[in-house]
C-alpha cells in the first residue's frame, strides 16, 4: 500500500487523484418513533368500525314513516 503510482494503468493518464472510500462506521440512522407497518390502517379500521356502529345506534332509534 506504499506504492506511488505515476500513471493510471487504465488509460494510461498522468493526471489521476485517489478518491477516498467510504468509512465503514458510518451507518443509517433510524429514527425509532417511525410507526410500524399497517398500523395506520388499522387505527382507520377501528375508527370506522366505531362509526359504523354509532350510525346503527342512530338508525335503531330513529323511527321511518312509510
Amino acid at each position: 500500500m506504499t506504492e506511488v503510482l505515476d500513471s493510471c494503468v487504465c488509460c494510461e493518464s498522468d493526471t489521476f487523484s485517489r478518491i477516498p472510500s467510504i468509512p465503514s462506521y458510518i451507518n443509517k440512522i433510524t429514527v425509532s418513533n417511525e410507526a410500524r407497518p399497517g398500523e395506520l390502517v388499522e387505527e382507520y379500521i377501528k375508527k370506522n368500525r366505531q362509526s359504523v356502529k354509532e350510525e346503527k345506534e342512530r338508525l335503531k332509534k330513529q323511527e321511518f314513516k312509510s
